[in-house]
């Protein structure tokens, strides 16, 4: 690979309409990037053979970084070990590349997450995956480096210091990467993501919600330039939950985090909002051109916040996820196996993916100081 910064673009799942997408969308004039400054990962075979198979020219002047795929076991609108294992290592190389300097950014075509168990890889996502192979390791792991358990165990305050180094730890987990959804000026975050819906309730916690509302507004001010952004949350229970009648999620978690959010970290944030209605005057001003009346919107779980985005925005929606020594971005549809091969592929989405990845990363580069520090957002816990 070159010695230049570039943006990382996956074929995805190969069995679905990735390969298709990602070729449309690098011959579209839409796509505002020179070829030079992009890169994709994945299998060179399934990407030639895809363009020649649709009748689509062949993008030039972008480097390719062959992740080897055995042609004879490509399966197509379906879910395949061989797919899952393709996706999974190319993602990976991705996540090697941006830690060794080469990423701007790193694109996403979609993979199945079926194709992903079936090769043995357990994640709920692609978030997921970057989590793990970004990330930096634990904190208990960093202060571990400079403090030694034999300095502990010598230490009077051996008790007290562990249980600063568990708290410390369980905070780590709540500073991770945040899915973020962006239709033109509007943005969606999930608190929540792919989980069942019995288990949203006990997923929600102030401290989780202080975690991404604090890690959303610093990615509205350093990756959107919006200082000082305007941010409602959606409630979870209906009528957010009527004062306690549908549910106490509002009045034991919602509502103590949007207090603390604005008196702790002068956060402009509004709510717990009944979602129903926060999105019907949402809907009216998308649909008649008006920006928002908020910068961002947080929803509780994830088809509070993607239907409407959906509805809206399904063929151009992106999805990022922010808090990452490098941003990704995502179409925001998934593998598309029903069409998959029959050159009927909207590769707006990607389009759209493509140019957000390259405004945002254009002055970025790999720095570990972008995610946001731990300690300095949960001094309160000591």
């Amino acid at each position: 690979m070159s010695n230049s910064k570039k943006i990382l673009i996956t074929l995805g799942d190969v069995g679905g309409i990735g390969p298709e997408i990602v070729i449309k969308a690098l011959n579209s004039v839409k796509t505002e990037i020179n070829p030079h400054d992009l890169c994709i990962v994945g299998s060179q075979d399934v990407f030639y053979k895809t363009a020649l198979e649709l009748g689509l020219s062949t993008p030039t002047g972008i480097e390719i970084i062959n992740m080897p795929y055995d042609l004879t076991k490509l399966k197509m609108s379906e879910p395949t070990q061989e797919s899952g294992k393709h996706s999974l290592l190319s993602l990976k190389k991705c996540c090697e590349l941006a830690k060794e300097g080469f990423a701007k950014a790193i694109v996403t075509a979609p993979v199945s997450k079926k194709s992903l168990n079936m090769a043995g890889y357990h994640y709920s996502g692609q978030t997921e995956i970057l989590k793990a192979f970004l990330s930096s390791g634990s904190l208990y792991k960093d202060i571990n480096n400079n403090l030694q358990i034999s300095d502990i165990k010598q230490h009077h305050f051996k008790g007290k210091i562990k249980k600063i180094l568990s708290k410390l730890n369980r905070s780590n987990k709540l500073y991770g990467p945040e899915m973020l959804f962006i239709a033109g000026d509007l943005r969606v975050l999930l608190l929540t993501r792919h989980i069942k819906v019995a288990e949203i309730a006990q997923n929600l916690s102030i401290e989780k919600i202080l975690a991404s509302i604090n890690t959303l507004k610093r990615s509205l001010e350093k990756d959107f330039n919006i200082l000082n952004p305007k941010i409602a949350l959606c409630g979870l229970n209906p009528h957010a939950g009527e004062n306690g009648i549908f549910g106490l999620e509002e009045e034991y978690f919602l509502i103590p985090a949007i207090k603390k959010l604005r008196n702790k970290y002068a956060i402009d944030i509004e709510g717990p909002f009944p979602a129903d209605t926060l999105w019907a005057k949402t809907v009216k001003s998308f649909m008649s051109n008006k920006k928002p009346e908020y910068d961002a919107y947080v929803a509780c779980y994830h088809d509070q916040g993607l239907i409407p985005v959906k509805m809206l925005a399904m063929d151009t929606a992106v999805n990022t996820t922010i808090n990452l020594p490098v941003i990704r971005t995502s179409p925001c549809h998934g593998t598309a196996y029903d069409i998959a091969g029959q050159n009927k592929a909207d590769y707006r989405s990607m389009i759209e993916a493509i140019n957000l990845a390259h405004k945002i990363s254009s002055d970025k580069a790999f720095k570990t100081e972008e995610i946001i520090p731990i300690c300095n957002q949960t001094s309160n816990i000591f």
